[in-house]
């Protein structure tokens, strides 16, 4: 028994210890005059991609791989040193305590989430599919179970963490999100979701 509490007891240790991701990230130590470079691989010999400033803040990290942090750039994805990139202050995504902008296809919908202001902005392109609404009870995750659910006017919005693509570019998304709608053809719709406001 003791050995079980003591094995349970590392596993809490260890899922609170764990690192976060997606996470905003700023990028550090890079001189003034350079750029943190994008490559298409966790490898410094990779091909350049793309790149960050040297001051570049709210970078969104969606994964980390031996040292390298996976992000966005343009229509795709790639690895930058992770060295040179330093995690952000501020919540957890799965404490629903930061806006968060979620999007999916067949058909096209995105749903903004600002738990702050405690509002929901919903639409596709039809033009009287738009609604904002309010959001109800929320439920924000834990380390050890990273799920995150909260309830709005339109309905309710399941989150956790996933691999997720859009399937439209080559972008990577950390978010997965499950939206269940009420109102009008109570559709089931799945999607992706980035830090911050759309």
């Amino acid at each position: 028994m003791i050995r079980l509490a003591v094995l349970l007891l590392g596993l809490t240790a260890s899922a609170v210890g764990a690192e976060v991701y997606p996470a905003f990230h700023a990028v550090v130590g890079v001189a003034e005059d350079d750029v943190l470079n994008i490559r298409t691989a966790p490898d410094a010999g990779a091909d350049i991609i793309g790149t960050l400033a040297p001051n570049a803040m709210g970078v969104e990290v969606i994964g980390v791989t031996e040292g390298w942090a996976l992000v966005n750039t343009g229509e795709g994805s790639g690895y930058a040193s992770l060295q040179f990139l330093a995690r952000e202050e501020g919540p957890d995504w799965y404490a629903l305590e930061q806006p968060l902008a979620c999007f999916g296809t067949e058909p096209f919908w995105s749903l903004a989430i600002d738990p702050t202001a405690g509002v929901t902005d919903y639409s596709t392109p039809e033009p009287d599919e738009a609604r904002q609404g309010t959001i109800g009870q929320t439920w924000p995750g834990a380390p050890w179970a990273p799920t995150a659910a909260l309830a709005m006017d339109e309905g309710m919005a399941v989150l956790r963490p996933a691999e997720c693509s859009d399937g439209m570019s080559d972008r990577s998304f950390g978010i997965a999100i499950d939206v269940f709608l009420t109102q009008g053809d109570r559709q089931r719709l799945s999607g992706c979701c980035v830090l911050g406001a759309p």
